[in-house]
């Protein structure tokens, strides 16, 4: 009995790992069968949708050959052309006034980096407006054009207008003797009025005849907003201009070498002293001896400011890479009691534009 119960104990057994290894033969065939499944499944995906993007692509192809059937291929290249000029306008175009975060007491502006013509910002500058000495600017230019700075040039000026009419004077006499140089000097730092005359009287024969080359080399420049009455900006109706137009005036001038040592000086040791010293001092930097600001430093300027034509500057500015000018018209001044309002415009606006990378706007 004993050997019986063994022998059926084994038997049980057997039959029990049988069972066991044909389930696990079954679990690993339909392991195969699901992953077949899924690799079939995939490949017919995969090419269903190779199917379905070659159609859509031919169907796209078709469609736009009949869509601009009748539109030239000149013309596709003229639009795309129009439209990439219209997107790089965008880019490029100048803040205005409402676009920027600050307040200025200037009621014309114009910010223009030199290095590339971008124009940066632009408050009203193709508006008319009066440039008070600003003017000499071009009295200058046409000096240095046609004379040299060695010249000798006799001080004849009509002292009583002058003196009448509160124009600024170097501190020079009638019928002294100096130098070319000397008198463009005095006229852009010092702003002097009876140097301005005197340059006429040497350059053209007359203060007129002067007053007509400033106004030929105006339209040459393509200054087409502006007209000259005087060679030192004192009030007059029919003298104005704009700030797009000093600012090609500006820009062309200093291309010159000799009209940029002088707009960019502080002071200037003349060669013998006059009524008021040796020492010519900038007009900009006796107003405001600390120009630096956040992102760069003004570098030279000429001032000027009559009522009607308020506190104004023609400034030059630089970040250390790029060089930038910026006109300024029209900033209040009735009282005499806003006598840097045009300086601190121009720290303001330079600081704002320069402080951080154009990219960045």
């Amino acid at each position: 009995m004993m050997i019986i119960k063994k022998i059926l104990q084994r038997k049980s057994k057997g039959m029990n790992y049988l069972e066991e290894h044909n389930k696990k033969e079954n679990r690993v065939a339909v392991r195969k069968e699901q992953r077949r499944n899924l690799i079939q499944t995939t490949y017919k995906l995969i090419r269903n949708v190779i199917v379905a993007g070659t159609l859509i692509g031919i169907g796209i192809y078709v469609f736009s050959i009949w869509y601009f059937r009748e539109i030239p291929v000149k013309e596709y290249y003229e639009f795309d052309q129009r439209r990439i000029a219209e997107i790089v306008a965008e880019l490029t175009r100048p803040l205005s006034y409402e676009e920027v975060a600050f307040q200025m007491e200037s009621r014309y502006a114009l910010l223009i980096n030199l290095s590339n013509g971008r124009i940066l910002f632009d408050h009203r500058a193709d508006e008319q407006a009066f440039p008070a000495s600003v003017t000499k600017i071009m009295t200058v230019l046409v000096g240095l054009e046609n004379g040299e700075l060695s010249d000798e040039v006799v001080v004849d000026a009509d002292f009583d207008a002058l003196f009448l009419s509160g124009a600024m004077q170097a501190g020079f006499i009638e019928g002294e003797v100096r130098s070319l140089s000397e008198i463009l000097n005095a006229i852009m730092l010092a702003s002097g009025a009876e140097a301005s005359w005197a340059l006429a009287n040497h350059i053209a024969g007359s203060y007129d005849a002067f007053v007509d080359l400033m106004n030929d080399k105006a339209q040459t420049l393509g200054m087409n907003d502006t007209h000259f009455v005087t060679t030192t900006g004192l009030h007059d109706e029919n003298h104005y201009t704009t700030a797009n137009d000093i600012a090609i005036l500006l820009t062309y001038a200093l291309e010159n070498p000799d009209f940029r040592e002088i707009f960019t000086s502080r002071t200037y040791e003349l060669e013998k002293p006059n009524s008021r010293g040796s020492t010519l001092e900038s007009t900009l930097f006796a107003f405001a001896p600390e120009t630096s600001f956040e992102g760069g430093r003004i570098l030279g300027g000429r001032t000027g400011f009559t009522t009607p034509a308020g506190r104004c500057l023609a400034s030059l500015a630089t970040n250390d890479i790029d060089q930038f000018i910026l006109i300024t018209f029209g900033a209040p001044d009735p009282d005499f009691t806003n006598q840097i309002a045009h300086i601190s415009d121009a720290l303001i606006i330079y600081e704002y534009f320069l402080e951080v990378d154009e990219d960045d706007w």
